[in-house]
């Protein structure tokens, strides 16, 4: 029987992980978890594989069941999403029932999926990335989603990391990376080698990143419009380069099943540099400068003026 282990840094052998002395769950078995979560207010439930998902969202808090006939049964896997300093980590504990492979098994599993999901938020970014204006737990949903539905603190938590990790490719002129990160759809538009070449002209053009604000994060699922059907986020940007202040745009990032990773579907961004602005102050005027970028700002969803370093009241 393994209780309550947090798996961050274990071995990755089965049969092998300590084990602790008491369910650090916050329940001294399974089915006390699951029967307390049902009484619980802001609980919701979902199925996924055959898992039972009780999202706590109040508490950034996602309980996985596993269901009759898995190898670990009974088991129940508590994460939650844990923001220090800005960096995001998954909290994870283990109740589990079953044998010890079984068990460890498990942890094995769900580790290598917290990895995932909060690995390159742990490495501190190049990116100064920071919310403004909406929080990131406030949850933004179109209104042609799946009726009903609500991301979860994983997928939130996801979104958060992908667009960081996107993000700091780049910011610091890997193309490799970022490429990696992007869907077959995505990669299809251009060629690696077209995506570097035009990478590297904008951070040439642009100089170092100052910072990157995320104005809103909206959500739909299944929407009737999409070319497939699955989880989609969309992050509204507004940033700050070095030659460049005035800078907006969005990354659409997709999920297409809830085992699956996120990767980004799409990236809009519109600009002026700095160098543009002074010319066209000097040979039209600064309200000719102003007429431009609102007609490039238009393209912007939920922007509303100013850039990053801006504070969105």
């Amino acid at each position: 029987m393994l209780l309550g282990a947090d798996a961050r840094g274990f071995p990755q052998t089965a049969g092998t992980l300590p084990e602790s002395d008491r369910a650090t769950v916050g329940y001294r078995s399974v089915e006390a978890a699951l029967k307390a979560l049902h009484q619980k207010p802001g609980v919701t439930f979902r199925s996924e594989n055959g898992w039972l998902i009780a999202d706590e969202d109040g508490a950034r808090t996602i309980w996985s069941f596993a269901p009759t006939g898995h190898p670990a049964y009974p088991t129940v896997v508590k994460r939650a999403v844990v923001v220090v300093d800005g960096v995001t980590n998954i909290h994870m504990d283990v109740l589990c029932e079953a044998d010890k492979v079984a068990c460890d098994n498990i942890v094995i599993q769900f580790q290598q999926i917290n990895e995932r999901i909060s690995g390159a938020v742990r490495k501190k970014a190049a990116t100064p990335l920071v919310f403004a204006g909406t929080s990131p737990e406030e949850i933004n949903i179109t209104t042609d989603s799946a009726p009903g539905w609500v991301p979860s603190a994983d997928q939130r938590a996801q979104v958060v990391s992908v667009t960081h990790e996107f993000l700091a490719a780049l910011d610091n002129g890997d193309p490799a990376k970022a490429f990696a990160l992007m869907t077959d759809g995505q990669k299809a538009i251009q060629t690696f080698e077209q995506f570097a070449k035009r990478l590297a002209e904008f951070n040439a053009g642009a100089g170092p990143v100052k910072k990157r604000r995320i104005v809103r994060v909206t959500w739909t699922k299944d929407p009737r419009a999409a070319p497939a059907l699955g989880i989609y986020a969309a992050v509204d940007l507004v940033s700050h380069f070095a030659n460049i202040d005035r800078h907006c745009g969005y990354i659409v990032i997709y999920q297409p099943d809830s085992l699956a990773s996120f990767r980004v579907a799409r990236q809009e961004d519109g600009f002026i540099t700095n160098g543009q602005v002074r010319q066209i102050e000097r040979t039209q005027s600064r309200e000719a400068v102003e007429v431009l970028w609102a007609q490039i700002a238009r393209k912007c969803p939920n922007y509303s003026g100013g850039t990053a370093d801006d504070v969105t009241k």
